[in-house]
């Protein structure tokens, strides 16, 4: 019983639960806020593009190396070092508040349109103000697919190499959204921590991808397989794809995140998705995370029991 109540899989449920039931939803804004402050003292109009690389890539190292020095110490000092894996984890999980807020804003669509883009507006990047009520719904599925896909990569680091390992991976989710390369002011910035979050995120959003192939509906999902491929990050793109092609719906096509319309690859079908749909998708993501969830404790308990 002891060794399960320190095993790294106890801790991430444990986790898990308590972010769902008390999101870190003032501490994410709050990190992601002072990233981007720090980001803008080096990220100054005018600078080339080398000294803004360097700059970006510094400023990272410069974040990383006294993080885990303080993680390291803490560690060696607290009684029970265990405990601080489940912080640092409830605070970079994301699943709490797309739990209650998507659901929310997906309510609110129909009747109170300026509230559900006032709730959606903290989860994403682009300009909420003019989304129309499907620009709505497709915005809160792939906010939700992103985000859950991004939460499933950490469990995995998390599971696979350790606390050192998903501080990393969370450090670089945090630098990914207050550095957004989406943005012409952080493209160049923020390349580095963009191109590492991608190479540490890609396998976990496959096998997420892959997982969502399984419902019902699943030859639109495998025929919407390679559209994903066009998506700047084809991992996500495959998710979102295969997502939207499991319950015959689109997801993509264009966004602000300024004042300029920008076109992204449509993805999944060519049918407009609609309310019940996107809660269908919704459920999805949440059984196929809860199947890894499941997966890994029977082959953490099986061998125990019956090893």
């Amino acid at each position: 019983m002891a060794y399960l109540l320190e095993h790294p899989l106890s801790l991430l449920t444990l986790a898990l639960l308590l972010s769902l039931l008390q999101p870190a939803d003032k501490l994410q804004p709050l990190l992601t806020a002072g990233l981007a402050r720090l980001g803008r003292r080096l990220n100054k109009p005018g600078y080339g593009p080398g000294y803004l690389r360097a700059a970006g890539t510094g400023l990272l190292l410069v974040v990383l190396l006294p993080l885990l020095a303080a993680w390291w110490a803490l560690t060696e000092l607290a009684p029970w070092p265990a405990l601080l894996d489940v912080l640092l984890l409830w605070a970079c999980f994301d699943a709490g508040r797309i739990s209650r807020r998507l659901p929310q804003c997906l309510k609110q669509i129909a009747e109170q349109r300026n509230l559900a883009r006032l709730t959606l507006a903290p989860l994403c990047l682009r300009q909420t103000d003019a989304l129309s009520e499907l620009g709505l719904r497709k915005a809160v599925a792939e906010v939700a697919v992103l985000r859950l896909a991004a939460d499933f990569a950490l469990a995995c680091w998390y599971l696979a190499g350790g606390i050192y390992a998903a501080l990393g991976f969370a450090l670089l989710r945090l630098a990914v959204q207050a550095w957004p390369c989406k943005l012409d002011d952080w493209r160049t910035f923020g390349a580095l921590p963009s191109v590492l979050y991608r190479v540490m995120a890609w396998l976990p959003v496959h096998a997420l991808a892959l997982t969502l192939l399984i419902y019902p509906g699943s030859r639109s999902a495998v025929r919407a397989w390679p559209r994903g491929g066009l998506w700047a990050f084809p991992a996500a793109g495959r998710a979102l794809a295969v997502a939207a092609g499991g319950v015959n719906a689109g997801l993509g096509g264009p966004r602000r995140y300024t004042q300029a319309t920008e076109y992204y690859p449509k993805l999944g079908s060519g049918s407009q998705l609609h309310s019940a749909q996107a809660r269908a998708l919704l459920l999805r993501l949440t059984l196929a995370l809860l199947f890894w969830l499941s997966l890994a404790w029977t082959l953490t308990l099986v061998p125990l029991f019956y090893g």
